[in-house]
């Protein structure tokens, strides 16, 4: 991605010299994907495309490394408890206390856990498509944890569509996939930058290492480990275990391995926010040369580009700035701030309310504009049909400048990235719905509640449950996916 970033400063993206060295670098990918189809991978569903690397070099590794693994088994079970709440506070220890012991004992936690939502994850629902689902998500989290969290989002937003559908009201997406250049649901057109892969990448290898150390610890077989990719991008990846020799495991190792995987995701959540911290206190020493620097190269914030229409969730309406605002026009103030750069416009633009007054300079004279963004209410967004960027000098800082400006961009992505969707991750992980690590916990830890069916046999209790949850977490998804299909229409 760094190398990605010089060559688009150092050659427009229109010239010929780009697309020379953009091609060039294809050529590099294609390659090496055929490269590594052949020496290490079956080809899978899509050969060359999407294919299944598997090695079975890491096993040792994997073995020499679970020696060590006690703490991991620790960090497990505590995720056991922040994935599924009291569910398996009263699995664990609650029903067999009895009486109000279990009462006061899972009143205890249940508290914990509303304390560990409001100081951690209630953060989630400051994002306005979700704050009306803020009191299900507390309520989903002291029951089933993470995965209750996010099953009670789904089934959440997907009520919310329906109702939606019936009143005519227009619902934003809730769901998207991690691909680079899709929005990301809830941050009103911000989308997954391509070196978010990297992070995805470490977190896919992580999670299955965390399985893989935890069969290790527990004597367990391992085949092999394995990539899914789709070209060099990671998809997925997998340990692959002995299936029958998993099946006749105990219940507490089971789950333990299982719970590796989306714990330690949550885990490498909180290294990575502390090394982002860490990065930001290195860099204060250094910050003030390079934005001096930089900030040479810029004088102000110019009108780049005009919309004729201003379209969002598939609602379309005239753009406000059609006619008003000119390709060419330099920002001047904003509501009566000096603008000198987008972050100063940027932060003016979301503070205001109502109308905007801009002044801009136009020909050499300063002309005055008022604009009535269009504002979609549910979502918190405000839509004036410009885009912004900052107008370029003829100055050229010293090259090491441009390459720290640049690493640091590309590290602080990743480590922000890396953060987010560990903890995706780890709560799609211990959503409670096969194939999912959460969906088998739930099958194992559900069973003293399930009694009441009478199967006689847990075997089949076990599969009750996973239907159950199967069922509930693919109707909430089509529900979810109610907002792409009126956008169509």
């Amino acid at each position: 991605m760094i190398v990605v970033s010089c060559v688009e400063y150092f050659f427009n993206k229109d010239s010929f010299l780009f697309w020379l060295l953009f091609s060039l670098g294809a050529l590099v990918v294609l390659v090496n994907t055929f490269w590594l189809s052949k020496k290490f991978s079956q080809p899978f569903i899509f050969p060359y495309f999407l294919t299944m690397i598997k090695s079975k070099k890491l096993v040792k590794h994997i073995y020499s490394v679970s020696h060590y693994a006690k703490f991991l088994e620790k960090f497990a079970f505590l995720g056991l408890f922040i994935g599924f709440g009291l569910t398996w506070v009263d699995y664990w220890k609650a029903r067999k206390l009895g009486g109000w012991k279990r009462i006061v004992l899972l009143l205890v936690f249940a508290v914990l856990l509303g304390l560990f939502f409001e100081l951690f994850l209630k953060l989630l629902f400051r994002v306005p498509i979700l704050e009306p689902l803020t009191i299900v998500g507390l309520i989903g989290f002291i029951l089933l944890g993470l995965g209750g969290l996010s099953l009670a989002i789904l089934v959440g937003y997907g009520v919310m569509s329906i109702f939606g559908l019936f009143s005519a009201k227009q619902m934003c997406p809730s769901i998207a996939p991690v691909i680079p250049g899709v929005p990301i649901p809830g941050f009103g057109g911000l989308t997954i930058p391509m070196i978010a892969w990297v992070s995805l990448g470490m977190i896919l290898v992580i999670h299955e290492l965390s399985h893989g150390v935890m069969l290790a610890y527990y004597k367990k077989k391992i085949h092999s480990v394995g990539l899914l990719v789709a070209g060099i991008f990671p998809m997925g990846a997998f340990v692959e275990e002995d299936n029958t020799e998993l099946a006749t495991s105990k219940d507490h190792e089971v789950l333990m391995m299982l719970s590796a995987g989306p714990a330690s995701n949550f885990f490498t959540m909180i290294i990575g926010i502390i090394l982002l911290f860490l990065f930001a206190l290195v860099l204060v020493p250094f910050t003030p040369t390079i934005n001096q620097e930089l900030n040479l190269m810029y004088e102000g914030v110019g009108v780049f580009v005009v919309d004729e229409k201003v379209t969002f969730c598939g609602i379309e309406d005239t753009s406000p700035a059609l006619g008003k605002l000119f390709v060419g026009d330099k920002i001047i103030s904003l509501n009566g701030e000096d603008i000198n750069n987008t972050a100063t416009l940027n932060s003016v633009f979301v503070k205001s309310k109502g109308d905007m007054n801009f002044v801009v300079q136009r020909e050499d004279k300063n002309v005055e504009v008022i604009l009535t963004p269009i504002v979609f209410e549910d979502m918190n967004v405000k839509r004036i049909g410009a885009q912004f960027g900052s107008i370029k000098t003829n100055y050229e800082p010293p090259i090491w400048i441009i390459l720290a400006s640049m690493i640091i961009s590309a590290i602080s992505s990743i480590l922000v990235f890396f953060i987010i969707l560990s903890l995706a991750v780890a709560m799609f992980n211990y959503l409670p719905a096969n194939p999912l690590d959460g969906g088998k916990i739930a099958e194992i830890i559900l069973v003293p509640y399930a009694g009441f069916m009478k199967f006689g046999d847990e075997k089949e209790t076990r599969k009750f449950i996973g239907r159950i949850f199967v069922w509930l977490f693919l109707i909430s998804l089509l529900l979810n996916l109610i907002p792409y299909i009126t956008m169509l229409f």
